[in-house]
């Protein structure tokens, strides 16, 4: 609420311009960030698994899903550094769901 009453007050002032783009873009990030909540909320609700699995899963999914963007979207190459953060973040997945 308080992001958007100082963009608010931003547009107003003329110190923020809104277009189609930035309408776009925001609802393209704002639709998988509401699913990736919605789901993580209906599996805190399941029992699968317990509740911190589901968060470290949650969160280093995050971390490929963003790495995997930005290999296939933007081009980026990944660092022998951050394949072995990736590897060591999938071996974390595994020790902590087994």
């Amino acid at each position: 609420m308080v992001g958007i009453i100082i963009i608010g007050i931003n547009i107003v002032k003329d110190k923020t311009k809104m277009n189609g783009k930035n309408i776009v873009a925001g609802v393209i990030l704002g639709i998988p960030n509401y699913f990736s909540l919605y789901y993580l909320i209906k599996m805190l609700d399941s029992e699968v698994f317990e509740s911190s699995t589901i968060f470290t899963i949650h969160n280093v999914a995050i971390v490929m899903v963003s790495t995997l963007v930005g290999i296939l979207l933007f081009k980026e190459r990944i660092s022998m550094r951050n394949a072995i953060g990736i590897a060591m973040a999938l071996v974390a997945i595994f020790l902590v769901t087994s």
